[in-house]
């Protein structure tokens, strides 16, 4: 729905993808018409500003310690080039602003997860994208933004991408495609568990205010409170299932109910 550019490396290859700020959706200068908003203005999801979703991406890197669920690797740039979209610059008469936005690795892939079944997935990737985005309390983990690749030593590997709508600035309705697979309902390993009891949120939140000053506190806020909630509940021995369906809105007669986490 945004701008989004590949940068080549020297055979001619993708080697990373950089999308402005200013061209997300409704941002004044997104490419595909999807305009109206100012740059901090409630975005396509309310929860998460216009503008804002680049910053989003890159605190999911720093959050995914030791390459843990395999987000790739994303920093914030600025950068300037005729191929961008600045249309609502020229329209107010300024000249070519150079936009914040953020650059990331590109990952060789296969397709994603839409076109196989979840049959064909580990146990650990399923387990470690979802622990990821419950500590983030992913909105928008659709099955494109799940990219599955081959590999020597399993069939296919899990990378996931797209991370601009997690920590969102207070809780709403997530979206985890993955909810419903059968990985989900088995217990986490020992790794896992060992891996979620040494989750710091302090550490975390301290972290992304050094490097990402410029996210609002109220993200961090919904970090705490899911890191809390993960902690505690894989500690008293529910599975990926059992804690997605407690942070979830059910749906009763066809109406959207708060969530067990909401109430």
């Amino acid at each position: 729905m945004g701008g989004t550019y590949f940068f080549s490396n020297e055979a001619g290859k993708k080697a990373a993808i950089l999308k402005p700020c200013d061209e997300e959706p409704l941002a004044p200068n997104n490419p595909k018409g999807y305009v109206g908003r100012q740059l901090g203005d409630p975005g396509w999801k309310p929860t998460v500003r216009v503008g804002e979703a680049a910053i989003r991406e890159v605190a999911a890197y720093l959050l995914d310690h030791d390459g843990f669920a395999r987000v790739p690797t994303s920093v914030l740039v600025r950068a300037r080039h005729p191929v961008f979209c600045y249309q609502a610059s020229r329209a107010s008469g300024a000249g070519a602003p150079t936009p914040l936005g953020s650059l990331q690795e590109f990952v060789t892939h296969e397709c994603d997860t839409s076109e196989m079944g979840p049959g064909r997935f580990s146990v650990r990737d399923v387990h470690r994208i979802g622990i990821f985005d419950l500590r983030l309390f992913n909105t928008d983990r659709h099955a494109g933004n799940m990219l599955s690749r081959m590999t020597a030593d399993a069939p296919y590997e899990l990378i996931p991408i797209d991370h601009g709508f997690c920590l969102p600035e207070t809780l709403e309705a997530p979206y985890f495609e993955w909810l419903h697979w059968p990985q989900t309902m088995l217990p986490f390993s020992e790794d896992e568990l060992q891996y979620i009891r040494e989750l710091d949120v302090e550490r975390d939140k301290a972290i992304l205010r050094q490097e990402l000053p410029i996210l609002r506190p109220e993200c961090l806020r919904v970090l705490e409170v899911c890191t809390t909630l993960l902690k505690t509940c894989a500690a008293a021995g529910l599975t990926l299932f059992d804690i997605a369906s407690v942070m979830t809105r059910p749906f009763v007669d066809a109406d959207e109910e708060p969530s067990e986490l909401e109430r």
